[in-house]
């Protein structure tokens, strides 16, 4: 989500123009995520792979495959194509991080939690009691116990699964030590609640190639066994839905197809190649319909076993998979009955099939303009990413479409033709509670239809009346996806960090943080010098400093100058340093200040010797008068203060092609520099004659993405690095590595500080928050 839009914020939340700003975001956000890892080719989805006979290494060598039926081959008559590597090296990662610690010994560091568990006061665009919610981080699905309804389980995007058996008051994460944290589905057997199926790798953002399969739980969602690693390897998930009638029969909506399983997950047979969104299933007596929606359209089981394209009107021949979406739900009151909703050609669609055998008609939707916010509540700038279609059990005069937005549609007359009662029941109400925007999951109460869950970006909120109130869950969820993390040199209190679409927040007390500003938190960072002064960041080239340690109230905009989008090529996440008053952020031009961000200069990179733009992804500041910039492309430029000022770029020796996701100077041996690589196979580089040449010390670490590097100041050759999987140190100047510490959730960890007085070294993560470890 874009900062806030309301009038009186401060310009740089407002940074980029329009009424709303967020068209395209998640798209933007998901290919450079990709794009860091060498993955971009693969954004579209993937295809089911086909292991017949291999071991299942989650099952202790049962059988895992995916085979081609009759339904498979009459909607995609297509040979199975193996998955490629690229994916993959999440699966292999894991295991090599296995290995490292199973040939460790002990290790005595245990890492702790740091939360936030809840954002008091979190961001949402609406008024009521609502808008000073508790907030926590995304939540990609949401199950609900049939049998209890105060057990309820949510899948965060990259935090594993959390479980509450109080309603919400208190939750715990049973996933931490699983191979993915990375959530995309959830499904409580109806017939049998005490057994729960996961889908891994949300399919609704970058996280789908950290699927590893199916999470199986026998005893409510407490322990999980993965099956079918090897089927899914890659793969995120939209939906699971399990047969009422039959708890061991499955069906996956993923980026990779559609498939169904027979035997509780081992073994899948596809029903749809390629990409597929959503699925449905009804009986109406002892009759069962599948419903299955696709960037090809949306398919109906046929009688002899396969499935057949069911029209709806004004529905493109094909969807864009990158931009475009469709959900399909059946009414479970009234089998018969069926509703589609689709984002294409600019605009929202919705369909509803009145019975059995009847053909979909459109249903006319409503558009809310209400400014300053958003021109239209079911925008679809980002339905590849926020998108779903939901009708509580036991009625069938109430459907729920979610986008950015959450929108109730009410049925007063005959049929939905009748000109139904639509309202916005998540934002923007001059009555009544609101909730985060970015709608990505919705659950009911099995026994009463006015008790609704909605999942979104700022995490799980109740309705106990079909929304016209809300209840924040999220106190206790420690689900906030870190994107960059700035730490006082006086404070082991004081944190700053960055989240996605959560603002930026700040550590008060042990537990406790605070939002100090809105938006998409960017990158931060502080004047070591003069620490009261400090910096926040937006997406693109927005920043804020502020004078009084980051209160709330206290920023103030430095954004450079003609710095824009339009003006040069830069990361939806540029990069910041600050060293004393300098004060850098890059993109294809870097932009420094001597003076705490009053005003500017620019300095453009040169393009590769390919003639590609060069855009900075990584900076240091060894001294007040150099600077060192990294690119997407692996090259190091060295950028120097004379008395003209910030000279022209210098290219320093290239230590290898790729995404340069951290730079560091150690400062106490000035001619030693690291580069880190987040290009798959991930890598860390050093160069002990200040960028002359460069030695590739990854040695032992997994293949996989390095995001950051922090030295320990006191012992020259101890470093640590944030990967994909976890945090590794190195005490022989990268020669060998091991894994830090114990008790740190397989999460992505993005950033690391230290803080030295009290030898403490923090880690931020995707979806866990925030971590701390303490070093001997």
């Amino acid at each position: 989500m874009k900062g806030p839009v309301e009038a009186g914020e401060p310009a740089a939340a407002r940074y980029a123009g329009g009424s709303r700003g967020v068209t395209g975001k998640a798209l933007l956000r998901r290919s450079e995520f990709l794009e860091q890892r060498g993955l971009s080719g693969e954004s579209a989805g993937l295809t089911l792979g086909e292991y017949a006979g291999r071991p299942d290494p989650g099952t202790g060598g049962g059988r895992s495959s995916v085979d081609e039926g009759p339904a498979a081959r009459a909607s995609a008559p297509r040979e199975a194509e193996d998955l490629t590597e690229a994916p993959s090296a999440y699966s292999r990662a894991v295991r090599e991080k296995e290995a490292i610690l199973a040939a460790a010994a002990p290790e005595a560091v245990r890492w702790r939690s740091l939360g936030p568990a809840g954002i008091p006061r979190g961001q949402t665009y609406g008024s009521g009691p609502g808008s000073t919610a508790t907030m926590a981080g995304r939540v990609a699905a949401i199950a609900v116990d049939p049998g209890n309804p105060g057990h309820i389980l949510v899948g965060a995007a990259a935090g594993g699964v959390w479980q509450t058996h109080d309603g919400g008051q208190n939750w715990a994460p049973q996933t931490d030590d699983l191979p993915t944290l990375s959530i995309g589905a959830l499904a409580f057997d109806p017939s049998d609640p005490s057994t729960v199926y996961a889908g891994t790798g949300e399919g609704n953002s970058e996280y789908f190639n950290l699927g590893q399969g199916i999470l199986v739980s026998r005893d409510g969602g407490s322990k999980w066994l993965p099956v079918a690693r090897e089927v899914f390897a890659g793969n995120g998930f939209y939906r699971l839905v399990v047969d009422p009638r039959d708890g061991r029969r499955l069906m996956a909506a993923t980026t990779g197809g559609a498939a169904i399983s027979v035997d509780g997950g081992t073994r899948w047979s596809l029903l749809h190649r390629g990409l597929t969104w959503d699925v449905s299933l009804a009986y109406r007596g002892d009759e069962g319909e599948i419903l299955l929606a696709a960037p090809d359209g949306l398919f109906a089981a046929t009688g002899n076993g396969g499935f057949a394209r069911v029209a709806l009107p004004g529905l493109p021949a094909a969807l864009d998979p990158n931009a475009e979406r469709m959900a399909v739900t059946h009414v479970q009151a009234d089998p018969g009955q069926a509703f589609a909703f689709a984002a294409a050609q600019g605009r929202a669609h919705l369909w509803h099939r009145p019975a059995a055998g009847q053909p979909f008609v459109s249903v006319a939707l409503p558009s809310f303009a209400i400014p300053p916010y958003v021109e239209d509540v079911l925008d679809v700038g980002q339905a590849s990413y926020d998108w779903y279609v939901g009708v509580p059990p036991g009625s069938a005069d109430v459907v729920y479409l979610g986008a950015i937005e959450l929108v109730k549609g009410q049925r007063t007359g005959g049929d939905w033709l009748a000109a139904p009662t639509w309202s916005d029941i998540s934002s923007r109400r001059r009555v009544g509670d609101s909730i985060h925007p970015d709608q990505h999951a919705i659950a009911f109460d099995a026994h009463n239809p006015n008790v609704i869950y909605a999942g979104n970006d700022g995490g799980i909120f109740r309705s106990p009346d079909a929304g016209n109130t809300w209840q924040s869950l999220n106190a206790g969820l420690a689900i906030s996806e870190v994107e960059y993390l700035a730490q006082r040199p006086d404070d082991p209190r004081w944190i700053l960090a960055g989240l996605q679409d959560n603002g930026t927040i700040r550590r008060e007390s042990d537990q406790g943080w605070a939002q100090v500003a809105l938006g998409d938190g960017g990158d931060c960072g502080t004047n070591m010098a003069h620490p009261d002064t400090c910096y926040h960041s937006y997406y693109f080239m927005g920043m804020e400093r502020s004078s009084s340690r980051g209160d709330r109230d206290s920023w103030e905009d430095v954004t450079p100058p003609d710095s824009s989008p339009e003006q040069f090529k830069q990361l939806f996440y540029p990069p910041v340093e600050v060293n004393d008053q300098v004060v850098v952020k890059a993109g294809e031009v870097v932009c420094l200040s001597s003076d705490n961000g009053t005003t500017w200069a620019q300095v453009a990179l040169p393009p590769t010797a390919a003639g590609q733009r060069s855009i900075t992804s990584a900076l240091a500041i060894p001294t007040t008068d150099r600077v060192l910039a990294g690119t997407i492309r692996g090259d190091i430029f060295r950028i120097d203060r004379g008395q003209q000022g910030w000279g022209s770029p210098v290219k320093l020796a290239k230590p290898r092609d790729g995404w340069t996701s951290d730079l560091l100077v150690d400062p106490n041996v000035p001619q030693r520099y690291w580069a880190t690589y987040s290009t798959i196979p991930g890598s860390v580089h050093r160069s002990d004659d200040g960028g002359t040449t460069w030695t590739n010390v990854t040695g032992n670490l997994p293949a996989i993405p390095v995001n950051a590097i922090v030295s320990d100041p006191s012992e020259p050759d101890r470093v640590w690095v944030a990967c994909d999987v976890g945090v590794f140190e190195s005490r022989d100047a990268g020669a060998t590595w091991s894994v830090y510490g114990t008790g740190l959730p397989n999460a992505l960890a993005e950033d690391l500080v230290l803080y030295q007085p009290g030898r403490l070294l923090r880690v931020g993560t995707r979806s866990r928050g925030v971590w701390e470890a303490t070093v001997s």
